[in-house]
């Protein structure tokens, strides 16, 4: 009775912060309003949460199993989409080529950002999950975090003119040295589960949340820009894992506060690979209407809003959109 009340609790403020997180991943995308400060945070904020629910299978072929349904599949399927979608928009606008089939086939094949979009980070959540299944040791396995650092660093740093064609530019393979950090922090944090689902205290909440907002302030000032999706840390790679951090606890620290989630805030949290993969489309008609401005903050609920049908619509109809295991869990 007591691990199911701990279990509830714990995705309440789950259920939120990926709420919260995926409406700052839409709004990022209306580059308007304060993008470039939320790239400091919202995309670690989502590679903690992967790590934290992450677990280790013993039954390597369910490993599988689950990656194919819950990440794979979804992700292909919303990158066919999406090339479809551009595809008629070239077509209507007269820059439609057939070669654009191919150079799109290549570039999923080969993990290049310009094939995945915004569903890279899909891509690179399937390398960090592999890697963490595969590697015999959680010592390891944190100890990596400062080998993939310095591979960043490397990488920011370097000439790259010898590298194959696709690692020259955003590549989701790439992307696993800045993710993978903010994972590992995920899946030490599940250790302490428990402990973290105890802190229910305002003051302290209030105080994690102000100083995760100061932090995340001053990594934006001195770190600057943060791109992950082409694994780009900004100026301070310390700063960068430091902002993240901060930005995630910060987010925690309002969900907790928020208390129960709505029913549509669980839909959010269900749904966002879906809004992930998708949203840009939603967009791009709200561009047709409305040009950028601070308006946008308005016009990013009313995208999550339009998902709605949709993502119920989704894993009734099409789970394998939606993720077939997934849905089978959160039913049950």
């Amino acid at each position: 009775m007591t691990e199911t009340i701990v279990r509830e609790k714990r995705l309440e403020w789950i259920d939120w912060m990926k709420a919260l997180g995926i409406y700052l991943i839409v709004l990022g995308h209306f580059y308007s309003v304060g993008e470039k400060s939320i790239y400091v945070f919202h995309v670690p904020l989502f590679f903690v949460i992967s790590g934290f629910l992450n677990k280790k299978e013993v039954d390597g072929r369910v490993f599988w199993k689950k990656l194919w349904y819950n990440l794979v599949v979804p992700m292909l399927l919303m990158a066919v989409i999406n090339f479809a979608y551009h595809s008629i928009l070239h077509f209507f606008n007269g820059s439609f080529s057939p070669a654009d089939a191919y150079w799109f086939v290549r570039n999923v094949a080969f993990g290049m950002v310009s094939g995945y979009d915004t569903l890279w980070f899909v891509f690179t959540l399937m390398m960090l999950k592999i890697i963490f299944q595969y590697c015999f040791s959680k010592k390891l396995f944190y100890s990596l975090s400062v080998v993939m650092m310095v591979l960043a660093y490397d990488y920011n740093h370097s000439d790259l003119s010898g590298l194959p064609f696709f690692l020259k530019e955003p590549n989701a393979v790439v992307d696993v040295c800045t993710a993978y950090p903010f994972f590992a922090i995920g899946v030490l944090l599940r250790n302490y589960k428990e402990v973290i689902n105890a802190i229910n205290n305002k003051v302290v909440l209030i105080a994690a949340f102000v100083g995760g907002l100061l932090l995340v302030a001053l990594c934006f000032m001195y770190n600057g820009y943060v791109g992950m999706f082409c694994c780009d840390y900004g100026g301070n790679i310390f700063l960068f894992l430091v902002g993240g951090v901060a930005g995630t606890v910060m987010i925690w620290a309002l969900s907790v506060l928020f208390g129960c989630a709505p029913k549509v805030i669980a839909i959010f949290s269900r749904g966002t690979i879906i809004i992930l993969g998708l949203h840009k489309i939603l967009i791009d008609l709200v561009w047709v209407f409305a040009a950028p401005s601070v308006t946008d903050v308005v016009f990013a609920v009313l995208v999550l809003l339009l998902f709605i049908p949709f993502i119920i619509a989704t894993e009734k109809y099409f789970p394998l959109m939606a993720g077939k295991y997934r849905i089978k869990s959160s039913n049950g």
